[in-house]
């Protein structure tokens, strides 16, 4: 549904645009601008094999903030820094031949991003965007199995380089709406847990996630 909104905004947006097709929009030099954006993303799963011998159910709720400011270095090109903020709960349960697991986890992250944008006008009000950033995040969590630890407990950090694609509609002189979905680059996380063990990975993908899915408002002056 989240996919599906985020083009009928695009959709909505183009069709007005296209009213008047000779004016572009500008971000002019030495603009100013302050961001909010936040992503919310809920979701369930019930899987159930061999007659019921086998059911597995779960579900997971998170939400993340990023508040944001920037500065127009030329006409529609933008850099600014953003904060994000993570929190994300996972709960179900496992049953296996009459014998029934609890789990729940809880994962947190902090982070700080700076970013350089490019706009382009294709009408009035309305701009396609392309950012690039490079982001850092402390992420931190624990998970518990039945009420007790599992000594997963985790602190961990992660570094992501790479680009996003999104759209701006001012709503008026300076006040717009804006939306963007997914992301391409270059990730790499580090993991250490409660009992001393540790991971490292890294990737370099095109993430669609849901959790890439954000919209907000932003202020420019």
């Amino acid at each position: 549904m989240k996919k599906i909104s985020l083009f009928t905004i695009l959709l909505v947006c183009l069709t007005a645009s296209a009213q008047e097709p000779d004016e572009k929009l500008v971000i002019e030099k030495g603009t100013w601008n302050i961001r909010g954006n936040a992503s919310i993303r809920f979701s369930s799963n019930d899987n159930r094999l061999n007659l019921q011998d086998f059911v597995s159910e779960n579900s997971l709720n998170s939400f993340t903030i990023a508040p944001a400011f920037g500065y127009s270095l030329k006409n529609n090109l933008v850099v600014g820094v953003g904060l994000q903020y993570l929190n994300q709960k996972t709960e179900g349960s496992t049953t296996s031949l009459n014998n029934t697991d609890n789990f729940k986890s809880t994962n947190n992250s902090i982070g700080l991003v700076p970013y350089i944008r490019g706009f382009k006008g294709l009408g009035k009000q309305l701009a396609l965007y392309l950012q690039g950033e490079a982001g850092y995040n402390r992420n931190w969590g624990k998970s518990e199995q039945n009420g007790q630890s599992e000594n997963n407990d985790f602190t961990g950090n992660n570094l992501f380089i790479g680009i996003r694609p999104g759209i701006t509609y001012f709503l008026g002189k300076k006040l717009a709406m804006e939306a963007n979905y997914g992301a391409l680059g270059y990730s790499f996380n580090e993991t250490e847990y409660e009992d001393g063990r540790s991971t490292k990975s890294d990737s370099f993908n095109l993430n669609l996630d849901a959790s890439n899915i954000f919209f907000g408002l932003a202020y420019y002056f």
